[in-house]
């Protein structure tokens, strides 16, 4: 009984496949590892932050807080003069 034979062109062409083959499979994981799939807005927004509260910040803050009268409008508000029983 002979056993199954490749010819030397077939032997050939099923190890470069094999090689063909393993590369591909190769480089899709090295790629799939290295790969993020974060968005670089999200990364940015994942930096960490400074713990450390800057005191001119503050300051700049509670200056930037007051408000006039005229700001706010508060001589043009109507005052109501019913009272919440008489609803």
């Amino acid at each position: 009984m002979s056993g199954f034979k490749f010819s030397k062109d077939a032997l050939i062409f099923s190890i470069m496949t094999l090689i063909t083959v393993l590369s591909w499979v190769g480089f899709e994981v090295y790629r799939a590892a290295t790969r993020t799939t974060i968005p670089k807005i999200t990364q940015e927004q994942m930096a960490p932050l400074d713990p450390k509260i800057k005191k001119e910040i503050i300051e700049q803050l509670q200056a930037d807080l007051w408000f006039s009268e005229e700001e706010l409008n508060i001589s043009n508000v109507p005052v109501s003069t019913e009272s919440a029983q008489e609803r």
